[in-house]
């Protein structure tokens, strides 16, 4: 019996086609994502009908398994968003942004707390840009010059992206290539060390250049070996809805300690660009108030992982269970049950809820919360995250086409033998590639995640670290797509001079990703049974 299409030329061709189409509709026409990601299901769809031996049914089941797994993922990105509006609208985020800014009155170390920490700790719980929308001005108001704070910003929560958003790029990557979460999370933590401990020392020597970097090398380690760990042991918990977020706050914590700290931290008192807070006012709220649904959202992120309490609750669930089928090509796709499961006290959406509920209860006692705040932030989160929610949701039935009718096995087979042995080293630039075009980690995981594990398989190499640096990729990739870089030249003033920022960034990006690409060949090499 056949199991599949086989390779040709002609068979390869028809499989990138929608993959290719994605890519020209976004970079050469400029279309949005909903509309690149319509256009390229339908034609995903059209060749599993007509080439690739799927039928109506097929087509159904493949596209139905897409809207279930973007439902997962999606759910936590409308949840986080909202909390983040909530907080915001009753002056939390301002509450703290201040408060963090009468930290520090050293510029350098302005940076490492705002750039490195701040955002990356923004980056944890939602997304949209929403990093660089907050510490970009705050860095601007301190004194820094506008293409600088935003290259800061944009570098130094590169890192946080794939675990942030309550890990919806991560959770993502995971369902996609089926690998189990307690295997992919702890490997995928411990390739992020190299770029999450190098974030900090680019964001210190955009600053100050290889005199800041002297200056803070000391602290810019300790904090970043223990944001690694923290990273490591959150996924090694089950806990990565909170992988990036608990790192930045230990980057904020670390931060305002190592400054008091002479060995870790040299202060320069005859910098040129004095340290200005004095237009920072001091919050009417507690920033720990504002700070309250995060401490509850790690809170309950820790106390749900105890044996006790995920055994009672291991069958408050919800999923569907999808049948398998066999193309007219040969090609066999397994039945499956309960597909992308959202348990009711693991998922992250139903612990984002629960904390935002009993911060409401607190913030109305001391007297923050006002009727209109809740739907005042519904509306924002729905205007913020519509595109997003039809873009993944398109891309996402999109790969289950092409992964349900043996297109992705095809373009995999394709690309293991053309790129053989330097695969590892590549498969990161994809990542990278993906969430350029598309300006999401979330979107490029769904586009080559599957692609990049078959291709990994074909050539017998580490699956797992090849799903891992795919993610790491896009994670740092994303913060030189066009979208982030234009929201920071809006926010800096440099509307329409773009380029001064993308020109910044552009060689830190591909530092970075060229790290996780060497890194990850070693790995591969040196623990072939642990990265299968």
């Amino acid at each position: 019996m056949s199991t599949g299409p086989e390779l040709s030329l002609l068979t390869w061709f028809l499989s990138a086609l929608p993959v290719f189409v994605l890519i020209v509709t976004i970079m050469g026409f400029k279309w949005s994502a909903p509309r690149a990601g319509g256009v390229s299901w339908l034609i995903a769809a059209g060749l599993a009908l007509w080439f690739f031996g799927g039928n109506s049914t097929s087509t159904a089941i493949a596209s139905a398994k897409g809207l279930s797994l973007a439902l997962f993922v999606l759910s936590i990105l409308w949840a986080s968003v909202y909390m983040y509006n909530i907080v915001d609208r009753v002056g939390g985020i301002q509450s703290i942004g201040k408060a963090l800014a009468r930290i520090a009155h050293d510029p350098l170390a302005q940076a490492l707390l705002i750039a490195w920490g701040l955002a990356s700790f923004i980056q944890g719980i939602t997304g949209f840009g929403v990093p660089v929308a907050v510490a970009t001005p705050l860095l601007m108001m301190m004194g820094f010059r506008p293409a600088k704070a935003a290259t800061m910003v944009l570098i130094g929560h590169g890192w946080a992206v794939t675990f942030g958003s309550m890990g919806s790029s991560y959770y993502t990557i995971q369902l996609v290539t089926e690998i189990p979460g307690t295997v992919i999370a702890p490997h995928m933590a411990l390739l992020f060390a190299p770029v999450t401990i190098l974030s900090g020392f680019m964001v210190a020597q955009i600053q100050g250049g290889m005199a800041a970097v002297k200056r803070a090398a000391p602290l810019i380690l300790v904090i970043g070996f223990s944001m690694a760990f923290a990273m490591w042991a959150m996924a090694w918990i089950e806990a990565p809805q909170v992988a990036s977020s608990v790192p930045g706050i230990i980057a904020l914590a670390g931060v305002a300690v190592g400054l008091r700290v002479p060995f870790l931290f040299r202060s320069d008192a005859n910098s040129k660009l004095s340290a200005k807070t004095e237009g920072i006012e001091s919050s009417m709220m507690n920033p720990h108030l504002g700070f309250m649904p995060y401490y509850l959202l790690i809170l309950f992120s820790l106390i749900v992982q105890l044996g006790a309490i995920k055994d009672l609750t291991r069958n408050i669930a919800w999923g569907i269970d999808y049948p398998g089928f066999m193309t007219s090509k040969g090609f066999v796709v397994h039945a499956v049950s309960d597909y992308a499961v959202i348990r009711m006290l693991y998922h992250p959406a139903p612990l984002i809820i629960f904390s935002l509920l009993i911060s409401a209860i607190a913030l109305a006692y001391f007297g923050y919360w006002k009727k209109s705040v809740a739907v005042e932030a519904a509306v924002l989160t729905y205007k913020q995250s519509m595109s997003t929610t039809v873009g993944v949701g398109t891309m996402v039935m999109m790969a289950l086409i092409m992964a349900d009718t043996g297109m992705t096995t095809l373009l995999a087979e394709g690309i293991a033998k053309g790129s053989g042995p330097i695969f590892p080293l590549v498969s990161p630039f994809i990542g990278l590639l993906g969430s350029f075009m598309t300006g999401s980690n979330t979107n490029s995981n769904v586009l080559f995640g599957i692609l990049q594990v078959e291709t990994a398989r074909n050539l017998e190499i580490g699956a797992v670290t090849i799903a891992s640096v795919q993610s790491i990729g896009a994670s740092v990739g994303s913060t030189m797509a066009p979208a982030k870089v234009l929201l920071g030249a809006a926010l800096t003033g440099l509307a329409g001079r773009e380029h001064e920022i993308m020109r910044l960034v552009v060689p830190y990006v591909l530092i970075l990703v060229g790290v996780t690409g060497v890194v990850a060949p070693i790995l591969v090499e040196l623990f072939p049974g642990w990265t299968k």
